[in-house]
C-alpha cells in the first residue's frame, strides 16, 4: 500500500486552541495518535464513551493496556501501519456499560516523515448499525431465497421480456430444464403454442397495471416434448414510483388432478354410452371413440361372437394421418392360432401392459409383410391390452396404443382402463342377453301365433255344438250349452286379443279409417256397459259436451278400446262407486276418458300398466294382461297417445287422443 505522509501531530499542550479540540471532541469516531512505541500522544472524547477511559488518562499509555484481549487480534494491523501501510480492518468491541458490542470499522494511518514511521493516526467508526442493515438484507435475501427455492411449487422471477431470470427446483422438475438451461429461455418458448396468447394478454394487463394478478390454466412444453398441465398465477413486483420492474410466476404441476377429471369423465362417458342402447357394436365404437380421445391415440376392440371365436370389431385412431393403417388392421383377418399382439390377453385372461413397444414386438406378432406394416403405421409406443371379462368368461379384448413416446402406459392407467374394461364387459352381457331375450320373444310370439291359429277352428266348432245342443235340448242340456258358449266366448276374445297382439308386433294392425262421430260413440257404450256396470253396484255416467268435432278413425277399434278401458273399470271399482266417460276438444284432436273412484294404482306399477301380460293385481288372474296393451296399439295405430293418472285411493283416469276429422262435418 501507499506510504501516507502526516504533519507532526499536537501534544495535548500544543493544541491548536479550545476550538479545534471541542470539535474533535464532538466527533462520535475515535481518533487518536499512537507513536511509534505504540504509546497514546492524543485521544478523543469518544474514547471514553467506546472504552470507559478518558483521554487524559489514556495519554502515555500502551496500546495494549487499552485494549486488552484485543490487541492481540489487532497487533498484526498495528504492526502493519508501524511499517508505513495504512490498515483498515472490522472488529467487534465489547460496551463497557455492558451493552451490546459495537461494530467497528478501524482505519490506521501511518505518519511518516522522511522515510521513517513515527506513529500512526487511529480513526474508529461505530458501523453497528450499517451492520445490522446488512445482517438483516442478508436474513432477508435468505428468507427470499428459501421461499424460492424450497417452495413446494414452481417459482420463478420473469423479466419484462419474459426471460426466466430466477427458478427455483420445483419449477425445474415440473418443466424438466435445468436451472442454467431454464434460466437462458423465455416463457413463451415453453408454452404450448396454443395457450400462449392468453397468456400474453393476461400479461400485458398485468404489466399495464390493468389487474393485480392472475389465474390461468396452461400447458408447458417439456424439455423430453411432453406436455405438462399447470396452474399459473401471475403477479408483478413494482418500484415505489410505480414502474414494472419484474413478474412472479407461482406454477403448480396440476397433471394429475386434470388427467384424473378426464379420467372420471371418461368413465362417466363411457357408462352413458353403454347404457345408451342394447346394440353392443355401436356402444363400443362409441366408447373406443372416446378413449382415443382422452386416454389412447389408437383404441382396438375384439369381441368373442361365438367360443374360441374372436372378431375385429373396431380399430379407432385420434390422428387422421393414421386412419389408413388403422383401417388395414381392422380388415386384415388374423390367424388366431399363430402368435398376435393381443393373444396373450386372450390365453391368459390377464391384462397385457407393454411400457414401451420396440421393432422386435412388432415383427414377433406380424402374421405378415402386410400385417407388419399396419402395426408400424400405427406408430405404437407403448401398450395396454384387457380381456373382457364376465364371470370369468372371456367376452373381447379391448387394447390402447399410445403414440406418444412422452406417455407411456403405466399402472394408473392400467387401473382406469380396467374399470373401462369391466363396463364394456357387462355391456357386451347385457348385449348378449337382450338378443338372447329377443330370439325368446320371437319364438315365443311364433309359438302363440301358431297356437292361435290353429284355436279358432275348433272353437267355432265348440261354438256351432253348443248352439246346437242349445236349441235342441232340454232345460239342463241349455244350461250347459250356455256354459260351454260363454267358456267359448272367452276364449275366442282370448284369441283375438293375442292376434291383435301379434298384427301390432308384426305391424299388420288394419285400420278402416271413416268420419265417426264421438258423442253418439260415447252414448253407445255407455248403453251397452250400463248392465255390466249395474250389476256391479256402480253408476256409470256419460259426460260430453254436445259440439265436440268427429274424428277420423276405426270405430270398431274405438269402441274395443273404450270397452277394454270401462271394462277395466268395472273390474276394479267397489260396489257404489261411479264410472265416466267423457271427451275435450283439443288442437287438431278429441281427447276421450275413462275415469273411475277405484282404488287407483301404485306410482310403481304406473309405468308398466301398458306392457303385455301385466296386471295390477297378481292374485287375480281374471285376464290375460292383454287388454291395455292393445288399447295402446290401438291408439298408436289412428296417431294418436294413451295416458293414465292414477293415485293410491283415488281412482284411475285414463285417457287417449284421435286425430279430427279434417274438413267439414256433415
Amino acid at each position: 500500500m501507499d506510504r501516507v505522509r502526516a504533519s507532526e501531530p499536537p501534544d495535548d499542550a500544543a493544541a491548536d486552541g479550545p476550538s479545534l479540540r471541542t470539535l474533535v471532541d464532538a466527533v462520535p469516531a475515535m481518533l487518536a495518535y499512537w507513536d511509534a512505541g505504540q504509546r497514546c500522544r492524543f485521544a478523543n472524547r469518544a474514547y471514553e464513551r467506546w472504552f470507559g477511559v478518558s483521554p487524559e488518562a489514556l495519554v502515555g499509555r500502551h496500546m495494549s493496556e487499552l485494549l486488552g484481549p484485543l490487541y492481540w487480534l489487532n497487533l498484526p494491523f498495528i504492526e502493519g501501519a508501524l511499517r508505513g501501510e495504512a490498515q483498515e480492518f472490522e472488529r467487534e468491541i465489547p460496551d463497557p456499560g455492558g451493552g451490546p458490542p459495537r461494530q467497528s470499522l478501524a482505519c490506521y494511518i501511518p505518519d511518516v516523515v522522511a522515510g521513517s514511521v513515527r506513529g500512526f493516526f487511529v480513526m474508529v467508526s461505530d458501523i453497528s448499525s450499517v451492520k445490522r442493515a446488512e445482517r438483516a438484507l442478508r436474513e432477508s435475501e435468505e428468507r427470499f431465497r428459501l421461499t424460492i427455492d424450497e417452495a413446494p411449487i414452481g417459482m420463478a422471477l420473469v423479466a419484462l421480456d419474459g426471460r426466466f431470470s430466477r427458478v427455483n427446483r420445483a419449477l425445474c422438475e415440473t418443466v424438466g430444464y435445468t436451472q442454467q438451461e431454464l434460466t437462458g429461455l423465455t416463457f413463451q418458448a415453453i408454452t404450448h403454442p396454443d395457450d400462449l396468447d392468453a397468456d400474453l394478454a393476461l400479461a400485458g394487463q398485468l404489466a399495464r397495471g390493468e389487474i393485480p394478478r392472475y389465474q390461468l390454466e396452461k400447458r408447458y412444453l417439456r424439455k423430453d416434448g411432453s406436455i405438462v398441465e399447470v396452474m399459473l398465477s401471475g403477479s408483478a413486483v413494482r418500484s415505489p414510483e410505480g414502474t414494472l420492474l419484474y413478474f412472479i410466476a407461482q406454477v403448480e404441476d396440476i397433471s394429475a388432478r386434470k388427467r384424473l377429471e378426464r379420467e372420471r369423465q371418461l368413465l362417466a362417458d363411457a357408462a352413458a354410452a353403454l347404457a345408451s342402447s342394447l346394440d353392443y357394436e355401436q356402444t363400443l365404437a362409441a366408447v373406443a371413440e372416446r378413449v382415443v380421445r382422452d386416454l389412447a391415440d389408437v383404441c382396438i376392440v375384439d369381441v368373442m361372437e361365438e367360443p374360441g371365436h374372436l372378431r375385429r370389431l373396431e380399430v379407432v385412431c385420434a390422428d387422421p394421418a393414421k386412419a389408413e393403417a388403422a383401417a388395414r388392421l381392422e380388415r386384415l383377418p388374423l390367424d388366431r392360432s399363430r402368435p398376435y399382439l393381443l393373444r396373450p390377453v386372450v390365453e391368459t385372461k390377464r391384462p397385457l401392459l407393454i411400457e414401451r413397444v420396440t421393432e422386435r414386438h412388432l415383427e414377433d406378432a406380424a402374421q405378415s409383410p402386410e400385417h407388419l406394416a399396419a402395426l408400424r403405421g400405427l406408430d405404437p409406443a407403448s401398450l395396454l391390452a384387457l380381456p373382457l371379462l364376465m364371470r370369468g368368461r372371456l367376452l373381447g379384448v379391448l387394447a390402447l396404443v399410445s403414440s406418444t413416446p412422452a406417455r407411456a402406459y403405466g399402472e394408473d392407467d392400467l387401473r382406469v382402463a380396467g374399470v373401462l374394461a369391466d363396463r364394456a364387459a357387462a355391456a357386451l352381457e347385457n348385449a348378449a342377453l337382450y338378443r338372447a331375450a329377443l330370439e325368446a320373444t320371437k319364438l315365443r310370439d311364433q309359438v302363440l301365433g301358431i297356437v292361435v291359429h290353429d284355436l279358432r277352428n275348433p272353437l267355432g266348432t265348440v261354438l256351432l255344438h253348443a248352439g246346437a245342443l242349445r236349441e235342441r235340448g232340454g232345460e239342463d242340456e241349455r244350461r250347459r250349452a250356455e256354459a260351454i258358449e260363454g267358456a267359448a266366448r272367452r276364449m275366442k276374445r282370448l284369441v283375438d286379443d293375442l292376434l291383435d297382439v301379434s298384427r301390432m308386433e308384426e305391424g299388420r294392425l288394419s285400420l278402416r279409417l271413416a268420419r265417426v262421430a264421438v258423442g253418439p260413440l260415447l252414448e253407445g257404450v255407455g248403453a251397452s256397459q250400463a248392465g255390466l256396470a249395474a250389476a256391479a253396484s256402480l253408476d256409470l255416467r256419460v259426460e260430453a259436451p254436445p259440439d265436440l268435432p268427429d274424428v277420423r278413425a276405426d270405430r270398431d277399434r274405438l269402441l274395443q278400446v273404450l270397452e277394454n278401458l270401462v271394462g277395466n273399470a268395472i273390474k276394479f271399482t267397489p260396489p257404489g262407486g261411479r264410472i265416466t266417460l267423457g271427451a275435450a276438444p283439443g288442437a287438431g284432436e278429441v281427447r276421450l276418458r275413462v275415469s273411475d273412484t277405484g282404488g287407483g294404482i301404485a306410482a310403481d306399477d304406473l309405468p308398466h300398466v301398458f306392457d303385455r301380460f301385466w296386471q295390477a293385481r297378481r292374485t287375480d288372474r281374471g285376464g290375460a294382461g292383454l287388454g291395455l296393451a292393445i288399447v295402446r296399439g290401438i291408439v298408436e295405430a289412428h296417431g294418436g297417445r294413451v295416458e293414465v293418472e292414477s293415485a293410491p285411493g283415488r281412482g284411475s283416469t285414463f285417457s287417449f287422443t284421435v286425430p279430427v276429422e279434417p274438413g267439414p262435418g256433415p
